[in-house]
């Protein structure tokens, strides 16, 4: 039997649930890439990628390159260290590493060394192998890896500015290419993104 209380309870709920269902997010970027939708506002593959194609443009448009392949008379080998994280977020750092790497791969300008950890295990891996007699073939060799020219630091940080139902998110992406020999900086480069982020008919 329905009560008066009853038909209080279920028209409350009947309103949260409609106040719900009309709540919209929408995200907007100082800079459109034109690439995916976010969802969010949070860091994401668009962010990644845009960033990672704007650092390896500029870095590899300055003087060092030339230089050093004057000097040298080769491509230089750069390896991409771990990006520290200083921003409010967990993110996957090997998404923006991939990235970076990919960018400069398909530059054709310098040589990508494999990273610390899995990847070089991976190749002392095959190194043992060939030396314990267990496989056939001469095809690897040891004591021929390659040490990087440069090496490629990375700090990420942000800044959120919020109200009811509006927030601003800043992120600032610093780069920099480091001599391995002599530890002196080369070059030093930044990349920016701004969204803004609305949510209507709530507060975060």
């Amino acid at each position: 039997m329905l009560t008066s209380r009853n038909v209080i309870v279920g028209f409350v709920a009947l309103a949260m649930v409609a106040g719900c269902a009309h709540q919209k997010r929408s995200v907007k970027r100082e800079k459109e890439p034109g690439q995916a939708e976010e969802l969010s506002g949070n860091w994401s593959a668009v962010d990644a990628k845009e960033t990672s194609e704007a650092i390896i443009k500029d870095c590899f448009s300055q003087g060092w390159l030339d230089a050093f392949a004057k000097e040298a008379g080769r491509k230089p080998q750069i390896r991409v260290r771990n990006i520290v994280n200083k921003t409010d977020e967990h993110i996957d750092a090997q998404v923006f590493i991939k990235n970076l790497e990919k960018a400069m791969v398909n530059s054709g300008k310098v040589s990508v060394l494999a990273q610390e950890g899995a990847e070089l295990n991976s190749v002392r891996d095959e190194q043992k192998m060939a030396t314990s007699g267990e496989s056939e073939g001469d095809n690897v060799s040891v004591g021929n890896q390659k040490l990087g020219d440069f090496a490629v630091a990375v700090r990420m940080t942000s800044i959120l500015d919020q109200v009811e139902g509006k927030k601003t998110k800043f992120y600032k992406i610093n780069a920099e290419l480091l001599n391995t020999t002599t530890g002196e900086k080369v070059w030093i480069g930044d990349h920016e993104i701004q969204k803004t982020i609305e949510q209507a008919g709530a507060s975060w």
